[in-house]
């Protein structure tokens, strides 16, 4: 499984096998979807390096909801321009961009992750599976 294939299944980009985060809820309102796992159950890669680690994340979610609203502005144009008013196509797009927040969230930071740390499927890290066995294996 490729880096890219696996940042979309949430797994770890450096084994794709431990996932990313502790659930797998992908509902909008949920605390359950915005849980990050600390460490990989399977080979220890630390997710977050340093604090703000994720703020790059932000780019990356900015360049999917930008995907998203020309998919909505090209289907509103092609398909439904003609029955209805620019106001439908608004609410909308506001509702799909409230509907996915859950799953852009997750996905940019997959993405943001699978671009900054390379492929090593047999590396392992010994103290970082072992600090798993003490302590709660969510983040902040």
């Amino acid at each position: 499984m490729g880096k890219f294939s696996s940042a979309l299944k949430e797994k770890c980009p450096r084994c794709s096998q431990g996932d990313l985060f502790a659930h797998n809820s992908h509902a909008t309102f949920s605390k359950k979807t915005f849980q990050m796992k600390k460490y990989c159950p399977e080979c220890g890669l630390k997710y977050e390096k340093e604090l703000g680690y994720f703020y790059g994340s932000m780019y990356v979610s900015y360049v999917l909801n930008i995907g998203l609203f020309a998919i909505c502005l090209l289907s509103y144009l092609f398909l439904f321009k003609e029955h209805y008013g620019w106001g439908y196509f608004a609410t909308g797009y506001l509702l799909a961009t409230l509907l996915l927040t859950g799953v852009i969230f997750r996905w940019s930071r997959a993405l943001w992750l699978a671009a900054l740390t390379k492929y090593e499927p047999g590396t392992k890290d010994l103290k970082n599976l072992e600090l798993l066995v003490t302590e709660p294996n969510i983040g902040k």
